[in-house]
């Protein structure tokens, strides 16, 4: 996201010395941050934190888009998504 893993890192309040060394890991799956550092990654990098966790890129996308609208539009987003399931 155009971010460096170091001032990534860094910005959520890891150690200088190690930020890009365990963001690295997280990003390539090696370790799964836990929890609580997962929301500050997805704060720093402005996306919803189930977005980290998506293992399909449709789903990651379409929480990317679902993240911007207001409560009705959501609402209506998730009709049309049950609908869509029958």
């Amino acid at each position: 996201m155009g971010i460096p893993q170091d001032k990534l890192g860094v910005l959520i309040g890891l150690d200088e010395g190690c930020a890009s060394a365990r963001v690295s890991r997280y990003e390539s799956g090696h370790h799964a941050p836990p929890y609580e550092t997962g929301q500050k990654l997805a704060g720093a990098l402005g996306v919803p934190t189930a977005y980290l966790y998506c293992d399909r890129d449709e789903l990651a996308n379409l929480l990317l888009a679902a993240g911007d609208l207001d409560a009705g539009c959501l609402a209506d987003l998730v009709k049309a998504a049950e609908r869509l399931k029958k």
